[in-house]
């Protein structure tokens, strides 16, 4: 799956994913292949963003009453065994000036993704996963392993960053144990 992410300067903070299946998330176990495939449809998610001047002095912060953008992703899995873990984590290139968040082309301005938690999932960084909840074992074979991300634009040096429309990308990856 590809989630693009896009923050227009007083206008709009978009996220977008779009789905696919072919080889998502295999990996094998030495009994057999384990495939996961997205079953959520593509969409995008527009929230106002219309105060951009509460970025000034908030460095690692989001503007104040921001709207995160809120998803529950949802894969259906299949050859999935009791035991077997499914992560999730994000491959993107990191703002410089503050590397939790992704790239948006504009230093002063960058884009978060938390899980379920509130905990950051750091781009490119191998301990910053999401574990998915497997879910139940269904039609002997099956599982429906869900999680729940948001995301929202975060100031990442405090300072006002520039007008203009910033947009970054990045890469979930599910991995199975």
């Amino acid at each position: 799956m590809r989630a693009e992410i896009a923050l227009m300067s007083g206008s709009a903070f978009a996220v977008t994913h779009h789905a696919f299946s072919s080889g998502a998330g295999r990996t094998s176990d030495g009994n057999g292949s384990h495939a996961s495939t997205l079953k959520s449809p593509s969409y995008t998610k527009s929230v106002s963003w219309q105060h951009y001047h509460d970025f000034k002095g908030r460095a690692g912060q989001p503007p104040q009453n921001v709207q995160k953008v809120q998803k529950e992703l949802s894969f259906d899995c299949n050859n999935i065994s009791d035991g077997v873990k499914i992560y999730l984590s994000i491959d993107a290139t990191p703002n410089t000036a503050y590397p939790s968040a992704i790239d948006l082309g504009n230093a002063d301005v960058g884009a978060v993704i938390e899980d379920g938690k509130g905990n950051i999932l750091k781009p490119n960084d191998s301990n910053s996963l999401l574990e998915m909840n497997p879910g139940s074992l269904y039609e002997d074979v099956k599982r429906k392993a869900t999680a729940t991300i948001t995301a929202y634009p975060v100031s990442t040096t405090g300072k006002l960053p520039a007008a203009g429309d910033y947009s970054g990308i990045a890469t979930i990856h599910v991995e199975l144990e």
